[in-house]
């Protein structure tokens, strides 16, 4: 009966452990493996070392797709994670109070609808001809033809979507800081802006390191926003492409080693961003 008990938590977790080295691990070797070779999808794969990585590290659409996917991430980080978190200390305030079940879902709803509908939804807007915001204003403006416009459609998408999201993880940092903190600091005759940046924002770090580390990997692997906004029967100019277009351009011509390089050069650029974060927002004194 005991050895059972011993095996029965190891059964248990075994459907993930098998799906994971099915769907995860098996094929991040592979296309690792694959990155050093000449493969078109069939027949033999010729090895050619590190012959992918350099002829992308050559390639200047692979560098504006790096400084394009930089854009988007660095171009909207600040006012979501600025917004949610002022949004959720408004929201958890006693000014507010039951009213934060009406304004949560409302601000969160965004991010409940798939991110295609979403991307379709502000296609409609900013059409030239026929979108929402040019018919309303009377204007003609080629929001999604004009790249340098595009780019920061792309931006205020990611803003409208990834807000509610965010919001909901710093109100659950909230609300593990003691009120008894607020109240010694009231009774000090400590001001709300100095309760805010005196408690709530260092006792907050923990959330924003995990907010800070997962805006950065969805960021910098992002695809569907630019491509969907993108006018139908037209691919999206080297000028607005993510990286992530780079796997999928060489995927259809039939270049798997190439793109598997461009993912694990992918997979290197997000490793160092998030470790860099972990640098900067590590515990000082715990890693003393």
């Amino acid at each position: 009966m005991k050895k059972k008990r011993d095996i029965l938590p190891y059964f248990l977790i075994s459907p993930f452990v098998f799906s994971f080295l099915i769907f995860f691990a098996f094929p991040a070797v592979y296309s690792l493996v694959l990155s050093f070779f000449s493969y078109r999808g069939y027949g033999n794969a010729n090895f050619i070392g590190l012959n992918n990585f350099k002829a992308l590290l050559s390639f200047g659409a692979f560098w504006r797709s790096v400084g394009n996917t930089f854009f988007y991430f660095l171009a909207h980080f600040i006012p979501v994670m600025l917004g949610a978190f002022l949004l959720a200390v408004a929201l958890y305030s006693k000014y507010v109070g039951r009213l934060q079940k009406i304004f949560k879902p409302i601000i969160f709803l965004p991010q409940v609808v798939p991110v295609m509908a979403t991307a379709l939804i502000f296609r409609i807007f900013f059409a030239t001809n026929s979108g929402t915001v040019n018919q309303i204003f009377g204007t003609e403006i080629r929001w999604l033809e004009n790249s340098s416009v595009m780019r920061w459609i792309v931006v205020l998408l990611i803003i409208w979507r990834a807000t509610g999201w965010f919001l909901v993880v710093f109100l659950a940092g909230l609300t593990t800081i003691p009120n008894d903190l607020y109240e010694a600091a009231m009774i000090d005759g400590a001001s709300p802006a100095r309760k805010l940046i005196s408690i709530t924002i260092p006792l907050m770090r923990p959330f924003f390191l995990f907010a800070f580390v997962m805006d950065t990997i969805s960021s910098l692997k992002i695809y569907t926003e630019p491509n969907i906004l993108t006018p139908a029967q037209v691919r999206p100019p080297t000028d607005i492409a993510p990286m992530m277009n780079m796997i999928t351009s060489n995927m259809r011509g039939g270049q798997f080693g190439m793109a598997s390089a461009a993912g694990w050069l992918l997979f290197l650029v997000v490793l160092t961003v998030s470790l860099i974060q972990l640098y900067l927002l590590r515990d000082r004194e715990e890693s003393k």
